[in-house]
């Protein structure tokens, strides 16, 4: 670590023990010998929604990870970032587009560091505009059958007063209820990658979403699997699981409840009325882990007038040229961002 690095990191820690946020956490575990019990056994499945991460690299993997994933009937993935390893190779691109296509799979998408063109002005601008022109840009919110997605650019800053700082704000206080976070680089993970932007998104992210209707955040970047203990409520999993590189074990800490490396895998969610049910899968088909978040679903436009209407998730069929370079000009163009509306 430079001794620039370094020194950041130190004022990042003093920071954090001078203000607490994001480090004063209540870390819920079952007892010794507890069974950490479904809060709705017998409730019926409403839908299912699946996530990946890290399928750079992945051509003879991802169509697997597709095709299991259609055959659970996803109404759509969470692609946690590095969908390709280099960004400038249009051929990786439309192969990952052209294999979601082909197994119909409606990829949702965040921003990872593989993303990117490689340029300071680039943080995933370019090839979102040009193979996801459908969204509003690389930090964006839309909601399903009642959930609401956040989803963030962690190539971007998440430090208060900036841009996603002011969408977090604005989304909770406009799109209450049920949320599901994703990012690319983890905010928990017992894994000692990056240490100075771990601390960062623990002081910034965490503080953001722990008194809010957040109940899982999903990461990728680390090629293991790697779930945290309810964390002020927040569950925390990283799943890199898309990658042929895979990463070997680490040693688990006090808010680490399930770590497996070395297994390629990818996630299943399974929506109830109450509660969350989710699936760590490998490609085998074997389920390695699982565990339920309740759903708090009091929240309503009844207590707040100014909560707006989620925007709905339409339907693979109604967006046209999916996946094809409708924006070819932009991706020559490095430093020019799709404009975003405002409000989100």
């Amino acid at each position: 670590m430079s001794r620039r690095r370094w020194f950041t990191f130190v004022a990042l820690v003093l920071l954090c023990i001078a203000f607490g946020s994001g480090y004063a956490l209540t870390v819920v575990t079952p007892e010794v010998g507890e069974a950490y019990v479904s809060p709705a056994n017998d409730a019926q499945k409403l839908w299912t929604f699946g996530f990946v991460g890290d399928t750079q690299l992945g051509e003879e993997l991802t169509p697997i990870i597709f095709r299991q994933m259609r055959a659970a009937g996803v109404e759509f993935v969470l692609h946690l970032g590095d969908m390709v390893d280099e960004a400038t190779n249009d051929a990786e691109w439309d192969q990952l587009m052209a294999t979601a296509a082909s197994e119909q799979i409606r990829l949702m998408p965040v921003v990872g560091n593989h993303d990117r063109l490689g340029d300071r002005f680039d943080t995933g601008e370019a090839r979102f505009a040009q193979y996801f022109p459908h969204l509003h840009g690389t930090f964006y919110h839309f909601r399903h059958r009642g959930l609401n997605f956040w989803m963030l650019n962690s190539e971007r800053s998440l430090a208060p007063g900036s841009e996603q700082d002011r969408f977090l704000s604005w989304q909770r206080e406009h799109h209450p209820g049920p949320t599901v976070v994703c990012l690319h680089k983890p905010v928990f993970t017992c894994g000692r990658r990056d240490p100075v932007g771990l601390m960062q998104r623990r002081l910034w992210l965490h503080g953001a979403v722990r008194d809010s209707q957040v109940v899982a955040v999903l990461a990728g970047h680390n090629h293991y699997y790697d779930r945290s203990w309810p964390l002020d409520g927040v569950t925390y999993v990283v799943s890199g699981g898309g990658s042929p590189k895979l990463y070997g074990p680490e040693r688990p800490n006090a808010t680490t409840a399930k770590f497996v490396s070395g297994r390629n895998h990818f996630g299943l969610v399974d929506v109830y009325a109450d509660h969350l049910t989710v699936r760590a899968v490998d490609l085998d088909g074997h389920e390695f882990d699982r565990f339920d978040v309740a759903l708090n679903t009091a929240a309503s436009s009844d207590q707040n007038p100014t909560v707006r209407p989620g925007i709905e998730l339409p339907p693979l069929a109604e967006l046209p040229e999916y996946g094809r370079p409708a924006l070819e000009a932009r991706r020559q163009t490095p430093g020019l961002s799709p404009a975003l509306p405002r409000p989100w």
